[in-house]
């Protein structure tokens, strides 16, 4: 329930709500007022968007650049074998691509449909800072920790990082054992 809120804002929760998502409203709201605390200078950085209701809450009604990043593997390590990869991979992409041409601004919203690796490699071109940072590919302890350590050279002071499914083992000892790497530099505020 959405009290004494903007215009604006019942506006961005109207349209979030149309997105097919796993998530929560409450969390592509909670992305949305991240992002538009941020400028247009700002920039927000979703990692494994599926059919893509984290990025579009960081897109709707917001100043900051806006870069999506997932391949649309589904080969998780978990050996989920109750989903059909190809299948799902063809919907997830068709969807997503859909309304995000309907969404992007070509100025400041970018999708990369590759891994956050190779990602990466080419963000390492471009020397921005990191404002805000979500990751929510792949669960595993591996990815979980390898995608810090690898963005953690391009966030600055005061970077905000939402870690998805933390009450997932793998993703929660992953996040713990970054941190503790890093103790002095970053904190969990849960």
């Amino acid at each position: 329930i959405f009290e004494n809120i903007e215009n604006s804002d019942l506006n961005t929760i109207n349209k979030l709500s149309l997105i097919d998502t796993m998530s929560k409203i409450s969390i592509g709201f909670l992305v949305n007022q991240i992002c538009k605390s941020l400028d247009n200078k700002g920039v927000y950085i979703n990692i494994g968007v599926w059919r893509g209701f984290s990025m579009f809450a960081g897109m709707l009604n917001t100043k900051c650049e806006v870069y999506g990043v997932d391949d649309f593997s589904f080969d998780y390590e978990d050996g989920n074998s109750s989903l059909n990869n190809y299948e799902e991979e063809s919907k997830a992409r068709e969807y997503f691509y859909k309304h995000f041409n309907e969404l992007q601004n070509k100025e400041k919203h970018f999708f990369f449909d590759m891994n956050y690796m190779k990602f990466f490699e080419l963000w390492e071109k471009k020397k921005k800072a990191i404002d805000f940072y979500y990751y929510d590919a792949e669960h595993s302890y591996k990815n979980q920790y390898n995608n810090l350590i690898i963005a953690k050279d391009f966030f600055k002071k005061g970077t905000i990082i939402l870690v998805d499914d933390y009450n997932e083992i793998d993703v929660e000892n992953a996040t713990q054992d970054f941190v503790a790497k890093f103790n002095s530099k970053f904190k969990i505020i849960k």
